[in-house]
């Protein structure tokens, strides 16, 4: 059996119910967190509760009653679904509107969600020498609040979609040429000796990932830059990585048609900061 969260109580996934007139459902009127567990215990939890708590803040949707106790509902849920990994999932939406209005009610109570289920490990630390990923880059077709963890993700399972029939693992998406994010995940390009990923900005998520990556290459005394990015500049890196919670460190080995230089697990960048990842 599968434990879910939702409100005040857990439920078996296969019970778990909620009104066709929540915003979530109607609207897409929610926020939520991807938050990987290791070993039983959540991985940068603090850091994912955080960026929560500003899409709240930025979408003007109220914290749940919950909102305090969230850390330990969540060691509940990984307790209760027994997988030694597992990847949670966390949504807050607006509430249940008596009525279907885009202006919502202030006084409505917001829906607090969890779930969780086995995280897959990493294929690139079960097989290194796996290929790198196949992606298609598509111009950006989403928002101008990226920045926010919306659960609004209709144009970025669009693209997957079509970059999945054409036989492609990943998406990365552009605004006239220069380089946002992944259709899930954040960019990362090796130059010589430094590393540059997008900058911050309403044109990306803020990931997790991203900044424990950037704060692990500091780590090393390896250069980063946070500037802007070409589709130019990615078929002339060094390497190119898409990272997230679920997907961790992933190389790329090919952009549309081109294919970007090969090179060995133990002389890549890439390989030493997953080995090092969850130190």
């Amino acid at each position: 059996m599968s434990w879910t969260y939702l409100n005040d109580i857990f439920i078996p996934k296969e019970e778990v119910r909620i009104s066709p007139f929540d915003r979530g459902f109607l609207f897409g009127d929610g926020v939520y967190e991807v938050i990987p567990v290791y070993e039983s215990k959540a991985f940068l939890l603090k850091d994912h509760i955080s960026r929560l708590e500003r899409s709240l803040l930025q979408t003007g949707i109220n914290k749940p009653k919950a909102w305090n106790d969230i850390p330990q509902i969540i060691d509940k849920l990984i307790k209760k679904n027994l997988f030694l990994n597992q990847v949670v999932y966390l949504q807050v939406t607006r509430g249940e509107d008596v009525e279907r209005s885009h202006i919502p009610d202030p006084s409505i109570a917001p829906t607090l969600f969890l779930s969780s289920s086995e995280l897959s490990i990493n294929p690139y630390r079960l097989n290194p020498d796996k290929p790198g990923l196949d992606v298609k880059i598509i111009e950006d077709p989403r928002w101008e609040r990226c920045d926010v963890k919306a659960i609004t993700l209709l144009s970025n399972i669009i693209a997957l979609r079509e970059a999945s029939i054409e036989g492609k693992d990943d998406v990365i998406f552009c605004i006239k040429g220069k380089v946002t994010e992944g259709a899930t995940s954040n960019v990362f390009a090796v130059f010589d000796n430094s590393v540059l990923t997008t900058p911050e900005s309403n044109q990306i998520l803020s990931g997790i990932t991203r900044k424990h990556v950037l704060s692990l290459l500091g780590s090393k005394g390896i250069e980063t830059l946070e500037k802007d990015l070409s589709i130019q500049n990615l078929y002339e890196a060094d390497e190119v990585w898409m990272t997230s919670s679920t997907k961790e460190i992933q190389p790329v080995k090919k952009i549309d048609d081109k294919e970007l230089p090969s090179k060995s697990p133990k002389d890549s960048l890439w390989f030493d900061l997953l080995s090092s990842y969850l130190i």
